[in-house]
């Protein structure tokens, strides 16, 4: 009798620093389950965090400077879908990791590119219709090109003296030859225009990524997050 290979294990992984943080990496945590029951979700956070609603987790090493970048290749998942903790996911994500059948990496582009912020240089001078790829919502699966790719994004985002790590991403990829797919924005939708509020012919969003989603001080921005579901 021919042997099967075993299904690939699948799940979402999020780093996060403080409680305030650790609860909206609950929050889409939560939305994970509630839209996809079979993914699987670990979070990287610091000793005594509030862990519950989280099927793994992890704590961060003291050593690591940047643990969105650095634990990616720690993932206890074969095929992962790393989430900023600022998402809320709306709808199943099965088609999303289908794509891993082919590609080894997806991630979206940054919507407002020709922003000057979005065009800093590292080491290379790139072009500019090779956009920088928004990092907060990030699929891969474990191949050694993937595993070198995080490994020298690692390196690299250390080395450049930045604090956001988006631009050594974006030279990394230029770089790599590993088998990258950009993602449609409704896998990573961070702008909304007023009249997508009324009536809209778009996709609906599979994965939301906004900024109200972060943890909020003033109360009503706070009771404006979570009304979003």
């Amino acid at each position: 009798m021919a042997e099967t290979s075993a299904k690939p294990t699948r799940g979402v992984i999020y780093t996060a620093w403080g409680h305030d943080h650790v609860d909206v990496a609950r929050r889409s945590a939560a939305s994970v389950k509630r839209t996809n029951p079979d993914l699987g979700t670990a979070i990287w956070c610091k000793e005594g965090d509030d862990t519950s609603g989280f099927d793994q987790a992890f704590i961060i090493p003291k050593q690591m400077k940047r643990p969105k970048v650095e634990a990616l290749a720690d993932s206890p998942y074969d095929e992962t879908l790393y989430l900023d903790n600022d998402t809320i996911v709306r709808d199943d994500l099965g088609s999303m990791f289908d794509l891993l059948q082919k590609y080894e990496m997806c991630g979206a582009q940054v919507i407002l590119w020709h922003r000057p912020r979005h065009q800093k240089k590292v080491n290379l001078d790139l072009p500019e219709s090779f956009p920088e790829i928004n990092a907060g919502v990030l699929l891969y699966r474990k191949t050694d090109r993937v595993l070198a790719f995080l490994k020298d994004w690692t390196d690299t985002f250390l080395a450049s003296g930045l604090k956001i790590d988006q631009p050594s991403f974006r030279e990394v990829l230029w770089r790599s030859d590993i088998a990258f797919y950009v993602l449609p924005t409704q896998f990573n939708k961070r702008v909304f225009e007023a009249s997508e509020l009324i009536w809209s012919d778009q996709p609906r969003p599979r994965i939301l990524h906004l900024e109200i989603l972060r943890p909020q001080k003033n109360p009503i921005k706070r009771w404006l997050s979570n009304l979003i579901r």
